[in-house]
C-alpha cells in the first residue's frame, strides 16, 4: 500500500469511526512522509476522539507551526481547548471561525469591532452570526456588555426575535439589516466570550436567564390539559445540512424501542424530521411550533426534556428546566469530553455514546426523572 493509500485509508477510518484503525493507518502515514499536514491534523483529531487531549492539542499545534493561517485547523484547536477547559486560548483560537474560505461575515459592517472596553454611552450592535443554539448559549452575557455602560442592540434572525423581545439587556433588537440603525461599534454575538475574558469561573451566570411568555405558556397548558403523569419532551434529529448531523442525530426507531411507558411524550422535533408518529403514543406539537418563543412556551409546561445536541437543548437549559442530553461519542466542545454535567447548564445531564454510534449506550437511563441541579423556573413573561 502507498502512503498515500494510508493517509486516504486512515482518513476514512476516522470518518467512519474506527479510531483505533485511524491511528494505525495515519501514523504509518507520518512515518513515510513525517510533516503531512493533513495526516497530522486527522491523527490529533482521532487522538481527540480516544480521550487523549494533551496529546491532539499538541499535534494541532505541530500542525499549525508547519502551516500558520490554516483557519479550520485553528478552529479544530480551539474545539479542543475549550473541550477541556482551556478557555483563554480557546476563546481567541474560536476568532479563526471568521477566516479562512468565508472570510469574515460581516463585510458591509464599517463601525470598529468592539473589544470589552467601556461604552461610556455608546451603543453597540451585537449580531447572533451563528445557528440557533449558539445564539441561546451566549445570550447570557448580554447582561455584561449592558453593564459596560451603553446601549445594547442586537441583531437576530426572526425565529429567536420573540424569544428576545423583552430581554432586560437589550435596547433594540432587529431582524432586518436595512432597519438596523446607527450604532457606534459591533461584535458578534459568539466573541463576547473572548471580549469579555469569561472563564470557567464566570460560568455558568445568571442561570436561567430566558423565560417563557406568560399568555403563551398559559395557552400551551389548556391544550396540554392536567398532568396526571410525567411529561417529557423528545427532540431526536438535528439540522439535515448541519456537517456533524449524521453523527448527532438519533435513528428514530432506537428511540422508539427505549421510550419510556410511564410518561406523556410531547414532540419538540420541527424541521421537518419528525417521523411518522401516528402509530406511536407521542403527541405531535411540529404545526404549532413556529419560533423558539412558542417552543419555550411549551417546555414551561414540560417535566423534562430529552433530546440530541440541538437548540432544543440550549433553549431548555436556558430557562432551567431539566434537560438530559443525548451525545454521540465525540461530542461538541461544549459539552466537554467526559463527564455527565455541563459548567454551561447547571440543569442539564450528558448521556454519552460509548462507543462511536452506539446510541443504545447513551440512552440508558436518559428517562429516569431527575437531574443533578434543577432550576426553578424563571416567571414567566407577562
Amino acid at each position: 500500500m502507498s502512503a498515500g493509500a494510508d493517509f486516504e485509508a486512515g482518513k476514512q477510518a476516522y470518518l467512519d469511526g474506527r479510531l483505533d484503525a485511524a491511528e494505525t493507518e495515519l501514523r504509518a502515514h507520518l512515518a513515510a512522509r513525517p510533516g503531512h499536514f493533513d495526516s497530522m491534523v486527522y491523527l490529533a483529531r482521532t487522538l481527540d476522539g480516544l480521550a487523549r487531549f494533551d496529546d491532539a492539542i499538541a499535534l494541532y499545534r505541530q500542525a499549525l507551526a508547519a502551516t500558520p493561517d490554516h483557519a479550520a485547523t485553528h478552529l479544530l484547536l480551539a474545539q479542543a481547548l475549550l473541550a477541556t477547559g482551556r478557555y483563554a486560548e480557546g476563546w481567541r483560537e474560536y476568532e479563526w471561525r471568521n477566516r479562512g474560505e468565508g472570510g469574515a461575515p460581516f463585510p458591509n459592517i464599517e463601525a470598529p469591532r468592539w473589544h470589552g472596553e467601556a461604552l461610556d454611552g455608546r451603543t453597540v450592535l451585537i449580531v447572533g452570526e451563528q445557528g440557533f443554539g449558539d445564539v441561546i448559549q451566549f445570550a447570557r452575557f448580554l447582561s455584561r456588555v449592558k453593564a459596560r455602560g451603553g446601549r445594547v442592540s442586537m441583531a437576530v434572525s426572526r425565529p429567536l426575535a420573540a424569544l428576545f423581545n423583552d430581554h432586560p439587556a437589550i435596547d433594540h433588537l432587529f431582524t432586518d439589516w436595512h432597519r438596523v440603525g446607527a450604532f457606534d461599534c459591533y461584535c458578534p454575538l459568539s466573541s463576547l466570550p473572548e471580549a469579555l475574558e469569561i472563564d470557567a469561573d464566570d460560568l455558568p451566570g445568571e442561570v436561567p436567564y430566558i423565560a417563557a411568555d406568560e399568555r403563551r405558556a398559559k395557552r400551551w397548558a389548556r391544550r396540554l390539559g392536567p398532568a396526571e403523569r410525567r411529561r417529557i419532551g423528545l427532540c431526536w434529529a438535528g439540522r439535515p445540512t448541519h456537517p456533524n448531523d449524521r453523527n448527532r442525530s438519533l435513528p428514530f426507531e432506537t428511540l422508539r424501542a427505549r421510550l419510556p411507558a410511564d410518561a406523556d411524550l410531547v414532540s419538540l422535533q420541527t424541521g421537518g424530521r419528525g417521523d411518522d408518529l401516528s402509530e406511536v403514543a407521542i403527541l405531535d406539537v411540529t404545526e404549532r411550533l413556529h419560533d423558539f418563543a412558542e417552543t419555550a412556551a411549551l417546555i414551561a409546561n414540560l417535566d423534562l426534556v430529552v433530546s440530541v445536541d440541538t437548540s432544543v437543548v440550549h433553549l431548555a437549559g436556558a430557562m432551567g428546566k431539566p434537560v438530559h442530553v443525548l451525545l454521540p461519542f465525540v461530542a461538541d466542545c461544549r459539552w466537554g469530553r467526559k463527564g455527565d454535567s455541563t459548567p454551561w447548564y447547571p440543569s442539564a445531564r450528558l448521556f454519552r455514546q460509548d462507543a462511536p454510534g452506539d446510541w443504545a449506550s447513551a440512552l440508558v437511563g436518559a428517562f429516569e426523572p431527575g437531574c443533578y441541579k434543577s432550576y426553578p423556573a424563571m416567571a414567566a413573561r407577562v
